[in-house]
């Protein structure tokens, strides 16, 4: 067998054991948490997941499609097998999923394989660049791409990864004509991803307004323009009915213009932590600005971000849900799809470079450190410290 052949394949197993390793910690996180927190005083493995899955199943509460999934999961054995399995496999194949989304991206085959793992790994861990003079707490403060507290994030995050990879596919062609198979599938799985949790759609929906209203002065047709445009309307009518659940009964809950609050409600150095949270982004774009003419996929990411950055920033919720910082989940996954695509961008610069390794190696680093800092929150989750920690 040829030695390049053989490196491919130990990559491959190395990076298929990793990924049983890991969900094998996840399942047992999972499981922790629906059913240890329930009963330990001490709320040790604390989570959303235990409270999701309750309000489904005894109260019939359906602000999700999770919720539909764990009433039929109550109703066979092994409920507290089956769900932890389920967000297990929804988890490692965020990973294997991102793997794809760098493949179909331009560029994305100058990238070896070993490469596109560990974006994909780093990236399933990347959170706030942890130092505790910042933040003393591990995800509470940060602004923060992974979770696994939350079981509804974990489902938007792997539906949309699929949702991005079809997208793209989809758009890069559309001008020429559509695909109505692709966008048949694409419109089901942006609807999918906002029936598990509507944050996804209020800033993808926007990002594709920005896309299609550039196309339009850039005279594609009008009538493509206007069909990818409709993508949105079967996840519009879901986001108003997850908004008649969850707004109904609550006293004066409401949307609100509220700027820098859903930042500023929890952390010991809010703004700091706003940078820190996004430093491996700053460090990429201080080294690639020339990039931003000629690398699309590197912009629109930004622009994504952007989007999701200023949602947070300038809004928040009112009455019984003020608390709440649900416009965060939205800033989270266009940070996800941020720390991927700069990944992306700093491997492609450093090839491009001639392989100069000074300014890969630094961030690099910083990525390392975003990836570790996850790690580490990763690990008190599993030794059952409550999600403040």
């Amino acid at each position: 067998m040829p030695k390049r052949s053989a490196d491919k394949n130990l990559y491959m197993w190395l990076y298929g054991a990793f990924l049983c390793v890991y969900f094998a910690a996840l399942f047992y996180l999972f499981r922790a948490e629906l059913t240890v927190y329930p009963t330990d005083p001490d709320f040790r493995f604390e989570s959303d997941t235990y409270v999701h899955v309750i309000f489904a199943i005894k109260n019939g509460y359906f602000h999700s499609l999770s919720a539909f999934i764990y009433i039929l999961l109550s109703k066979l054995p092994f409920m507290y097998y089956t769900i932890p399995c389920l967000l297990s496999f929804m988890t490692v194949g965020a990973v294997v999923l991102v793997q794809s989304l760098i493949e179909v991206l331009p560029g994305g085959e100058k990238i070896p394989a070993p490469a596109v793992y560990i974006i994909s790994i780093l990236s399933n861990f990347a959170m706030g660049f942890y130092l505790p003079f910042v933040n003393r707490q591990h995800y509470i403060g940060y602004e923060n791409a992974n979770m696994w507290h939350n079981s509804t994030y974990i489902f938007m995050r792997f539906f949309a990864v699929l949702t991005v990879i079809v997208f793209v596919k989809l758009y890069r062609s559309y001008k020429d004509g559509i695909d109505v198979k692709s966008f048949c599938l694409y419109t089901l799985l942006l609807t999918v991803t906002t029936g598990f949790k509507a944050s996804f759609f209020t800033v993808f929906a926007p990002f594709l307004a920005i896309l299609l209203l550039r196309d339009l002065f850039r005279r594609t047709k009008f009538l493509r323009v206007f069909v990818m445009a409709c993508s949105v309307l079967p996840s519009f009518v879901v986001l108003v009915l997850q908004s008649l659940v969850l707004f109904a009964g609550e006293e004066k809950a409401s949307i609100v213009f509220a700027p820098f609050k859903t930042f500023s409600e929890r952390g010991d150095h809010p703004k700091v932590s706003l940078i820190v949270s996004i430093l491996f982004m700053i460090v990429v774009l201080a080294f690639n600005i020339p990039k931003l003419k000629s690398d699309g996929i590197y912009v629109g990411s930004i622009l994504f971000f952007v989007i999701g950055f200023t949602e947070a920033l300038l809004l928040a919720e009112s009455g019984a849900r003020d608390e709440a910082s649900n416009f965060m989940w939205g800033y989270s996954i266009t940070l996800y799809f941020a720390f991927i695509i700069a990944a992306r961008r700093a491997y492609l610069s450093f090839l491009e470079s001639g392989k100069k390794l000074p300014v890969f190696l630094m961030q690099t680093g910083v990525f390392l450190w975003h990836a570790v800092s996850g790690a580490w929150h990763f690990v008190l989750l599993l030794l059952g410290f409550t999600f403040f920690k």
